[in-house]
């Protein structure tokens, strides 16, 4: 893919300017970033990241959020009726999913969903981020924690 994330990722502010969401492109990240406030002084991450080319070459993003980091030790790790219930539960979200990314000291699981650039709409943009910071913030409060 020839690197155009930089005004992708313009575009993709562009959109969510007209979606009233707020946000910021982070050169480092490459990704365009947003935070929502979840509800009880809960917040929740979510960033857009350039991330393929679909079909004809057109830019794909995924709109993402972290929702639990799992140190790879020894003892510390995901389990398997944990990964079942995840499997599970992505049958009941109807705009995001649930998957694992691999980082160099653990496992992230990471809320997400993938969409055609060209044909985003400020309105599709919003429901879908809502719906991925709620899912990440819903999974994230099962351990305690408000990390990201």
């Amino acid at each position: 893919m020839a690197d155009d994330t930089p005004a992708l990722l313009r575009q993709v502010e562009s959109i969510a300017a007209l979606a009233a969401l707020r946000g910021w492109i982070d050169e480092k990240e490459q990704a365009f970033v947003m935070d929502f406030e979840t509800g009880g002084y809960r917040s929740q991450r979510v960033l857009v990241r350039v991330v393929a080319r679909g079909p004809g070459g057109k830019a794909m993003i995924s709109i993402q959020s972290p929702a639990r980091f799992i140190a790879t030790r020894w003892f510390r790790r995901l389990s398997r009726t944990e990964a079942l219930r995840l499997l599970h539960e992505n049958e009941s979200l109807r705009f995001a999913r649930y998957g694992l990314v691999s980082t160099p000291k653990g496992m992230v699981v990471m809320v997400s969903c993938d969409l055609m650039l060209e044909t985003l709409d400020a309105e599709e943009l919003r429901v879908h981020a809502y719906a991925v910071a709620n899912a990440a913030d819903r999974y994230e409060a099962q351990f305690g924690g408000d990390q990201f």
